[in-house]
């Protein structure tokens, strides 16, 4: 018996012809936890697994390690057979392995990475946030750019929003590179003249924006390659984009795993992980310390915890939300904090109407300090105005949405996080840790104070979040703070 690995051109995968097709599509598929629920509510029909691997044997060519080891450990084949074109796509790893270094000089198990991204041509890097991660896509950037004719290199850096567009590209001039690159924003027209574009995942997805010469660049690098997921329209783009020649960069890896297959299979196999724990062990970036505040509410709504009506599970975490949003005593215990706080600190929530709420306690209560609530509406030039400020003062309070201010945000001089919204993803708990790493010659360690609610949710999701601590090997205390009557 023998399995083949054969290119299909058409559709840009791989194609597997094999009599144990079946049994490798099994093992790469997962539960379809949505089929369950259309068939109790009467939905259309839904297959009950989802499949990395069609019927036909396709997939995507990044995950071809992965197959390779299952079919290897399982003895599944006895003989195994690539065609040229496949192993083109696979591997296209480039001539020279040697990492070039830039005005700042790479460290070790950065040099790692690059030298691995170079010989295998293709593939994720999983490297926890202050970890690093421009610093190495641009020497490996640069290493690349030396290997081909300069006039006609052409790369894609994506990048998740205008924020990081601007940052990356500062940073890339920083370092000394010397191919060329441009920015494509809203702001900025696009300029297909420089060696690198660097763009953001909005205009990409814009109905207005002509991608179509992505598609034909000699190198594509993606930042928080997490957010590529199933069905979104970058997924789509990076399904047309013809090179083999594919990077993707995160902190965190998504927990389910088909999206961690498709983030494997569209961009490449998982080439080096390092997270923040061996970061901080190495003393490359702030130690971090948790202090969880669980809340016990003497006036517990009654139609939260215990709803005379029947309700969704929907409306039942809505109501939660409302009520930790609205809570008198909530609120007040987090202005107290700030007050208390005697470095800059971060409060993170989820809600706009939240932060509004926070903003005027926060302000009243501490007078002597600047307050910002940052929100969608605030320009990234005043975002990025806020965060230098932050790296001069000590006496700065920010109050931010998490989906705005939970990635790729650093800030050296920032001492406390608080996380206020609540939640349990562990991308974003992670990375709501990571914007405060950095080293900085007045921080000892960083503190997250984590909001714990005495609520069904809130109980829940206060478990998942200790869980990622424990992960992550972040040492936290617990203490209670009780609700008294008025």
């Amino acid at each position: 018996m023998s399995l083949n690995f054969e290119w299909d051109s058409g559709r840009r995968q791989g194609l597997i012809k094999s009599g144990s097709l079946n049994q490798i599509r099994e093992h790469f598929s997962v539960k379809n936890d949505a089929a369950k629920f259309a068939r109790r509510f009467g939905g259309r029909f839904i297959p009950a697994r989802k499949y990395t691997i069609t019927p036909a044997g396709r997939f995507d060519a990044g995950l071809y390690r992965d197959i390779l080891q299952f079919v290897t450990d399982n003895n599944v084949e006895d003989e195994i057979n690539y065609t040229d074109t496949f192993k083109q796509h696979i591997k296209p790893g480039y001539d020279k392995h040697t990492p070039l270094q830039l005005d700042l000089k790479l460290r070790d198990y950065q040099e790692d990475i690059v030298n691995r991204c170079l010989k295998v041509g293709r593939g994720t890097v999983i490297l926890a946030t202050a970890g690093g991660k421009t610093l190495t896509m641009a020497s490996l950037l640069e290493s690349i750019y030396q290997q081909y004719d300069k006039n006609n290199f052409k790369a894609v850096i994506m990048v998740p929003d205008r924020g990081l567009v601007e940052q990356t590209y500062s940073d890339l001039e920083e370092y000394g590179v010397t191919f060329s690159i441009s920015k494509w924003t809203g702001d900025d027209d696009l300029d297909l003249s420089t060696n690198v574009v660097i763009c953001n995942l909005g205009i990409l997805q814009s109905s207005k924006s002509d991608t179509s010469w992505v598609h034909h660049v000699d190198l594509c690098v993606i930042d928080e390659v997490h957010k590529v997921r199933q069905g979104n329209k970058i997924n789509k783009i990076i399904n047309k984009i013809h090179t083999p020649h594919r990077f993707g960069f995160t902190g965190t890896m998504p927990e389910e795993l088909m999206d961690q297959w498709n983030i494997i299979g569209k961009i490449g196999p998982v080439l080096y992980e390092k997270n923040s724990a061996a970061l901080r062990e190495e003393n490359y970036i702030a130690q971090v310390k948790a202090q969880i505040i669980d809340l016990k509410y003497e006036t517990q709504p009654k139609y939260v915890l215990y709803p005379s009506e029947p309700l969704t599970p929907t409306k039942r975490y809505r109501r939660e939300i409302d009520f930790i949003i609205n809570s008198d005593f909530r609120n007040n215990i987090i202005s107290k904090l700030s007050e208390k706080f005697n470095k800059n600190s971060l409060i993170l929530i989820d809600y706009i109407e939240h932060g509004e709420i926070l903003f005027d306690r926060v302000q009243q209560r501490c007078k002597d300090k600047k307050v910002y609530f940052i929100r969608g509406n605030v320009a990234v030039a005043d975002r990025d105005k806020i965060r230098q400020l932050m790296e001069t003062s000590d006496d700065i309070v920010i109050i931010a949405i998490s989906k705005i201010f939970s990635t790729g945000i650093n800030i050296k001089n920032l001492h406390y996080i608080v996380f206020a919204g609540g939640g349990k993803a562990k991308i974003k708990t992670i990375q709501s840790i990571g914007r405060g790493l950095r080293l900085h010659k007045t921080k000892q360690q960083l503190i997250i104070l984590d909001i714990g609610d005495d609520l069904m949710y809130g109980r829940q999701h206060l478990q998942k979040r200790i869980e990622h601590y424990d992960k992550e090997k972040i040492c936290y205390g617990r203490k209670t703070i009780r609700e008294t009557k008025s």
